[in-house]
């Protein structure tokens, strides 16, 4: 089996673990709220609130600088240690996921690295595992041109357009890379179409020659997009 059919799935595990995550972190925050609802408005990490209440259940235990000066007059009600408990086993059973999370994703990287250095390189490997995950493999994802690489993530805005509602995507899943999202608004298209012609090309060569060119391909690619951002 070859192992891009592993990137597929994990990278799948780690998109239904972040759902998961965030359905856990919004259920927990709503119900410790009720004992301590001035901490769901300071602390905005989720990890960093899971923390706190695994490390201190009661707001009268915490001792968190941004809060000691609400728990003592804080609008939430008193929760007895049996309270308590079961919301201190929900958080440190979501900082698991959260660690598992961690873990997937060190092996994702590590797997793209061994299977596709130069798209991992110019895509980053959270894109790239998007990528082979939407194409189905890293064989199809090689055989596409670039225009469908460009597009690839937007089938729902292309089924729109060609239905006569809504304009023509620009981009897909290239929308999240860093060089689109710097670029301004108006040369976002120009730019997309550039790095995807690059990463039409390190698909090619990540399938059939297993060369390790990323290097030029993103110095190239830079260059162009100098080029493009001097564009009026």
């Amino acid at each position: 089996m070859s192992k891009d059919k592993l990137v597929v799935q994990v990278n799948g595990a780690i998109e239904e673990l972040d759902k998961t995550i965030n359905i856990f972190v919004e259920r927990i925050r709503e119900w410790y709220s009720l004992h301590f609802p001035e901490m769901d408005r300071i602390i905005s990490n989720h990890e960093k609130y899971l923390k706190l209440i695994r490390d201190f259940g009661s707001r009268e235990k915490i001792n968190e600088k941004d809060l000691v000066e609400f728990k003592d007059k804080s609008m939430g009600m008193d929760l007895s240690d049996e309270d308590i408990k079961p919301i201190q086993e929900f958080a440190i059973a979501i900082l698991k996921l959260y660690e598992v999370r961690e873990e997937l994703s060190k092996y994702l990287e590590k797997l793209l690295k061994e299977i596709a250095p130069n798209f991992s390189e110019l895509a980053t490997p959270t894109l790239t595992a998007k990528f082979i995950s939407k194409a189905g493999s890293l064989e199809k994802l090689a055989k596409m041109p670039s225009s469908t690489i460009q597009l690839l993530g937007s089938e729902k805005s292309l089924f729109r357009f060609l239905h006569g509602k809504g304009k023509s995507p620009k981009y897909g899943l290239l929308f999240q890379h860093p060089y689109v999202q710097k670029a301004p608004a108006k040369l976002r298209g120009k730019v997309a179409r550039h790095l995807a012609a690059k990463l039409s090309m390190a698909a090619k060569i990540d399938f059939y020659s297993k060369e390790y060119k990323a290097d030029k391909l993103k110095k190239d690619l830079e260059e162009e997009i100098k080029k493009i951002s001097k564009e009026k």
